[in-house]
């Protein structure tokens, strides 16, 4: 796979080698090119840590982020405009990632079932 959108849980769990990540999801992003990971991803993770009081290991995996093949996208105009054309029945932060999936036009990674519904290219 050339590029690939990861949502929060994905990405969370592909860092701390959770089982919860299906093998099937952490062979092909291992095999991606490029791992996109929307800004909005690395704020819910960052809330995440904070409330377990782990947020010491933030930095940790901003470190992972700058030395491997991820890119930290930004919510620009272009995600916001694509927001529009994505139902509003989901919720804002999981519209955002799957703009940046429509825009980039390649798979997300995540095991929301209100995702796999309204994005084709949901792998999970």
């Amino acid at each position: 796979m050339e590029k690939v959108v990861v949502d929060s849980h994905v990405l969370f769990w592909f860092f701390t080698e959770n089982p919860k990540l299906s093998s099937k999801a952490r062979n092909l992003i291992q095999g991606a090119n490029e791992v996109i990971v929307p800004s909005i991803v690395l704020m819910e993770i960052l809330y995440i840590l904070e409330k377990s009081k782990l947020s010491a290991r933030f930095v940790e995996i901003l470190s992972e982020l700058r030395f491997r093949r991820y890119t930290a996208y930004p919510l620009d105009l272009s995600i916001v405009t694509q927001t529009l054309f994505i139902s509003s029945r989901i919720e804002m932060h999981d519209r955002i990632i799957v703009a940046t999936a429509q825009f980039f036009d390649c798979f997300l990674f995540s095991k929301d079932p209100e995702i796999q519904k309204i994005y084709q290219k949901t792998i999970w």
